[in-house]
């Protein structure tokens, strides 16, 4: 993560009206992965290339390490300072969902694994703050594939 945070550079990102509309809300988006080796032993979808590929994201996209904050004239912004960044929730767990009961139940949000850090309206993490992003990464029974929050 050291290389990580050496590219960050301080700087601001005023929010637009529409942003501040929209912010009391978390609209979370969910991506399945279906292992085409299921049951086996291979390492599907490394967490440390997930990990690696999250950083490089946040590195193209360094609001998502910001703290939302209010600026001199009153409006909302968030603020990005390398030596106090806001890190997301990174999560991985383990489910005994299987691909399968997702791919019958047509991917009902009823029949979804919990998501740690997923939820509809926005709230502050474990530290106490608002982040501006979470992952949850649940790999699913038997290796057969995962979702991603």
């Amino acid at each position: 993560m050291e290389a990580f945070v050496l590219v960050i550079k301080a700087q601001q990102f005023a929010l637009s009206a529409w942003d501040m509309s929209t912010s009391h809300t978390n609209i979370p988006f969910i991506y399945y992965f279906k292992n085409p080796n299921s049951g086996s032993v291979n390492d599907f979808m490394p967490s440390n290339k997930l990990r690696a590929s999250f950083l490089k994201v946040l590195e193209e996209f360094p609001i998502l390490v910001g703290h939302i904050t209010v600026g001199k004239d009153g409006r909302c912004l968030v603020d990005v300072n390398p030596h106090n960044l806001n890190m997301p929730e990174y999560l991985e767990s383990q489910s005994t969902v299987h691909f399968h009961d997702l791919e019958k139940a047509k991917f009902s949000w009823d029949a979804l694994p919990h998501a740690a850090t997923v939820g509809v309206f926005c709230a502050a993490g474990v530290s106490g703050i608002i982040k501006l992003v979470n992952v949850n990464i649940i790999r699913l029974a038997e290796n057969s594939g995962l979702v991603l929050f």
